[in-house]
This record gives structure tokens, sequence and C-alpha cells, in this order.
């Protein structure tokens, strides 16, 4: 299938992503509201969206990279946008972030119109995009995915598959929490041995050559293949142990540490709830146990 391709949103990402596209030998028409930014893409080789014209006019496969799942959401579903202007059965690609709700929800509108709706958001940032190395997340139906699959391998290079509408983005969200959770982990660090009189660099050096943040993702996978995390080792306590060490170190110098408090408060419960010989993998078993417990209360 020959696509004929449009590109909506042309942020630093945006821009990068086309750029590699035109690389790749495809034909885009590009679009948005700042000039400046078409025109870097026309000089580049893309094609600008005629004034005047609908937005996915005569096109079958559109990139949206916006900034607000409401502002894309805008442009699929108005009047004359992408479902009302792009071919019978065009691919629309979310490559924002987007509640994974709503990209159901759109799925099943796109559907109701002859389009399919996928989402595909990203991890990485302008260079890994510059390089083709982003890594890529995709919910949606499968043989369109198929598809679509060479064009964004010109971008991303590490491609998930993920099944149903939604779940491309319920992953990126997965990474979202683990990203965020993780810089506020390794901010409390600094914040804690600046206190005391050490350098960031000092802490980054050292963190660097250690299990954590770099190497916890090798000590899971192969614990994922089975039924629960928990190994057994009795590591739990001794990391309960190591957050009260944690929280009286930064007592000593007057030091807030919000989320290392929150931490040492969820491993108190753990203690309390009889998880002393489990090991620090076991929060796993743990939030699944809650969630499961949740469920069966309503």
């Amino acid at each position: 299938m020959t696509f004929k391709i449009a590109f909506v949103g042309l942020g630093a990402m945006g821009q990068a992503i086309v750029s590699r596209i035109i690389q790749a030998g495809h034909s885009v028409t590009v679009h948005d509201l700042s000039a400046q930014a078409v025109n870097a893409m026309v000089e580049k080789g893309a094609t600008a969206l005629e004034q005047g014209v609908p937005l996915g006019c005569d096109k079958n496969l559109v990139f949206v990279s916006v900034s607000h799942a409401d502002i894309m959401e805008k442009l699929i579903c108005e009047e004359g946008g992408l479902l009302d202007g792009m071919d019978e059965g065009g691919i629309i690609v979310d490559l924002g972030t987007t509640p994974s709700g709503q990209c159901r929800q759109l799925a099943k509108l796109a559907s109701a119109k002859g389009k399919v709706f996928l989402d595909a958001p990203v991890s990485g940032s302008t260079p890994w995009a510059d390089a083709g190395t982003l890594a890529m997340m995709v919910g949606g139906e499968e043989q369109s995915y198929q598809r679509v699959r060479p064009i964004l391998s010109s971008f991303a290079n590490k491609i998930h598959y993920l099944g149903g509408s939604g779940n491309g983005q319920l992953l990126k969200l997965c990474h979202q929490l683990t990203f965020v959770s993780t810089i506020t982990g390794i901010s409390e660090a600094i914040a804690l041995a600046e206190a005391h009189g050490l350098k960031a660099k000092m802490v980054l050096d050292v963190l660097a050559d250690c299990v954590a943040p770099r190497h916890v993702i090798d000590f899971m996978l192969p614990m994922a293949e089975n039924e629960r995390f928990d190994q057994g080792r009795g590591t739990l306590k001794l990391g309960h142990k190591d957050l009260q060490a944690v929280k009286q170190s930064a007592e000593d110098v007057s030091l807030k540490l919000p989320l290392a408090e929150e931490l040492l408060g969820y491993m108190d419960k753990a203690m309390k709830e009889g998880w002393q010989d489990a090991d620090l993998f076991a929060l796993v078993d743990m939030a699944r146990d809650e969630f499961y417990a949740t469920m069966k209360s309503r």
C-alpha cells in the first residue's frame, strides 16, 4: 500500500520525526500553527498544507504530534477534521501522550467513520528521534499497525505492539510513572548528600556504578516469567531498615524527603502485614495483592 502522509505538530520532536520520514524516502505534507516550523520542514523536502485545504484531505496516513490530548481529539473529531477529511480506511497515528480511555473512545469513533486510530507514544527526546532510535508503544488494530510499521521504523527502532487500543498509551504512562519517581528518588538522594556536604556529581558517579537505577530492570525481567516476584530472601526488612536510616540521616540535618517518608510508611505497612521474610521485589506482589483486594471489595 502506498501511503499519502501528513504530519500535524512540528515541535522539536515532530520536526525530527518528519526529517527521518523524509530521509526514508516518503513524501510528507506538514501542518503547524508556526509558519517558521513549517518552513523549516519545507526546506528539508516536506510540502506545506495549502491554505483552505481540509486537514487530512487526500491522505491515508496522518501522524499527530501535539502537546495536549484535547487538542489532538479536536483535530481528529471536529467538523472538517481528520475523520471527515481523510481517505476511507485512513490511519491516524497519535504520537503524543493521551489517557488510554480517551484512545479507546477515539478508536471507536474512527472505526464508525471507516478510519483507524492507533495510539503510538514514544520514549526518548530529540537526539533519539534524530538518530531514529526512539522507543515506541503501539495500541490498536494489528493489521493497520503492521501496514505502517515500516514508516514507524524510520524513526523508532524499539517498537512494542501491545494489543488493543489504549494499551500503547497505558505503557507510556507506566513509563512516565517510573521516570518521574526515579528522578524524584535521585533528587532526594542528591539533596540528602548535599545537606551532608557532598556534591551532586559525586552522588551520580556512585549511583552510575550501583544496582539502582540502571540495573533494576535487569534483575526484574527474569522474575516476570513467574507468578510472583518474591524471591523469599528477606531483603525487604533490610530495605525497611535502610529507609529508617535514610529518615534519620535527613532528620540530622532538618531535611524533609517526602518520597522517602512515603516509602518508609509503605515499608512499615509491609512489616505489619507479615512480609518480613520477603525480598524487595515482593513490592510488586504487594501492589498486586492490594489491587485485587480492592477489586473484590467493590
